[in-house]
């Protein structure tokens, strides 16, 4: 099952196998706060984005053998789309992480840029923030977060029940900790005066790299069955 993240009624939704509807909203899912009374927070649901799908099947979902997971704007971000269960599966079969939502990062004259230069133009306080979660647990940003210049983003992956079971025991611990300290932080309230993107939603961008650092921490390799998208970034930084 890929669970296919969506807000509100009338999102585009694929309508077949592999893919379920999973609503963030409570007025489009019912059981959004079973096992989970962080979610029962609008502050939390919009900063959390589709980590609140992987809470869930984390708390609900145990007996699954793999998840995946998606957003209602897939094919806006990635021309990408599963046609089967069996096609899932047969990719499972040798590897355990499979993500299509590859990046080769770039400034806008094409030259490639790294991930930490890409989060400093993107969320200014992002890298700041994310050592300091990172020294609450003792633990250090991986190195080639300063130099891999391409990455899986926008939370589309799939992968077997262990590996999950290893991401939500990485990551929680850091995200339920930036849910409730992330507004006395400069990194929130810098997303306040920079205007493009807005506070609401900064916890979901450090979730969004912490898959990234995860599958580096571990030196797991996500195989990527469609091909790097190149995202070009206003800004002449290498």
């Amino acid at each position: 099952m890929i669970h296919q993240c969506f807000y509100k009624e009338g999102q585009d939704l694929f309508q077949e196998e592999p893919y379920e509807g999973f609503g963030l909203e409570p007025e489009v899912n019912s059981a959004l706060y079973d096992n989970c009374p962080e979610l029962e927070t609008s502050f939390n649901r919009l900063q959390l984005t589709e980590y609140a799908s992987f809470l869930w099947n984390w708390r609900n979902n145990k007996n699954l053998k793999w998840l995946g997971s998606t957003s209602h704007r897939q094919l806006d971000k990635f021309k990408f789309k599963f046609h089967s269960v069996a096609q899932v599966e047969n990719l499972l079969k040798d590897h355990d992480i499979i993500a299509w939502g590859e990046y080769q990062l770039c400034n806008k004259i094409g030259m490639p840029i790294t991930l930490k230069t890409q989060a400093k133009v993107c969320h200014p306080g992002l890298n700041e923030f994310m050592d300091l979660v990172f020294s609450k647990f003792d633990m250090k940003v991986p190195e080639a977060w300063s130099s891999k210049t391409s990455g899986f983003f926008a939370n589309y992956w799939v992968m077997t029940q262990s590996r999950f079971d290893d991401f939500m025991s990485f990551s929680w611990p850091m995200v339920e900790w930036a849910l409730k300290n992330v507004k006395d932080t400069d990194y929130y309230k810098t997303q306040i005066s920079y205007g493009t993107v807005g506070p609401e939603k900064c916890v979901g961008y450090f979730m969004e790299r912490l898959f990234i650092v995860w599958y580096l921490s571990r030196g797991y390799e996500p195989f990527n069955p469609s091909k790097p998208e190149p995202l070009l970034h206003n800004t002449f930084e290498i």
